[in-house]
């Protein structure tokens, strides 16, 4: 029986893809030259923010620094913080680069990771969130976390596992994974806190999933579903990976009225739905479009 060719990915996800591998790109180049972490961290947020900056809508600009608020409490460093442009008091603008931004002109605060750790989500990103959490203002939202990493240390299912154990005061809104596409969004719906996939699609010819004996040792841009020796294999969607990011920026600041993301979904509709779905204690599951 042939296998059916897939369509060609829209231009949307091809030019997402784009952008993933080139921050995949950057962010291990920049890991081979540089040894001192705060250097690479440093490296690491600004292509963070330079790929935000040219995406947000214009009344608004991504920075980092620390957030305050009216009661003197104080959010932990934060790597890349999006800001408003119409709103924001100008309470700190005296000096050439704006570390504290008032909570009331922060629209989200999103936490950058090199190569992601169990000891950076159950301890530093757990700590940043509830110190986040802290943060009031009456009358404005308290602006979501978000986390970026580059890579992780382990395989994506036990990535999965990480965050699914968090507590429930101490949960980033949603996070990305971008070398595995591993995209996961609080869903208050659930009883497991989060919905986590990992979006996959075929090249022209290809079946959904390969074993391992048939890369023939090209397994760059593969990941197994399961963290099994000589399981199948998928072709990670690092394009649709970075449209779930990026979309859920944008509804992030949609809330606050700052995007009009209606126009999106004509355009996320055409991209590939096929993902791996990581529950919280059952083995993942393969969704198809």
């Amino acid at each position: 029986m042939t296998t059916p060719k897939p369509a060609a990915p829209p231009a949307v996800q091809r030019y997402w893809k784009a952008v993933s591998n080139i921050l995949r790109t950057e962010s291990q180049d920049i890991a081979g030259l540089i040894n001192h972490s705060g250097t690479r961290g440093t490296a690491d947020e600004n292509s963070i923010i330079k790929v935000l900056g040219k995406v947000l809508p214009p009344s608004t600009r991504v920075s980092n620094g620390e957030v305050i608020d009216a009661d003197g409490k104080v959010s932990a460093q934060m790597d890349a913080l999006v800001l408003s442009n119409t709103s924001h008091p100008i309470l700190f603008g005296q000096t050439p680069d704006e570390l504290i931004f008032p909570v009331e002109s922060v629209l989200l605060a999103i936490e950058v990771k090199g190569n992601l750790s169990k000891a950076d989500v159950e301890e530093d990103i757990v700590e940043k969130v509830r110190k986040h959490q802290t943060l009031s203002s009456p009358d404005h939202l308290l602006p979501d976390f978000a986390v970026f990493a580059h890579e992780a240390t382990s395989h994506p299912k036990t990535v999965a596992k990480w965050f699914y154990g968090l507590p429930e005061d101490a949960r980033p809104d949603f996070f990305l994974v971008n070398d595995a596409a591993l995209f996961g969004i609080l869903d208050p719906g659930s009883p497991d806190g989060y919905e986590i996939v990992m979006p996959f699609a075929p090249n022209a010819g290809e079946p959904n999933t390969k074993p391992l004996k048939d890369l023939g040792g090209a397994e760059e841009g593969f990941w197994r579903p399961e963290n099994l020796p000589m399981g199948d294999h998928v072709r990670v969607d690092h394009g649709a990976g970075m449209l779930l990011f990026v979309k859920a920026v944008l509804d992030a600041l949609s809330t606050r009225g700052y995007a009009d993301v209606t126009w999106l979904d004509r355009y996320l509709d055409k991209v590939s739905s096929n993902r791996i779905r990581y529950g919280k204690d059952s083995d993942p599951v393969m969704e198809l479009s």
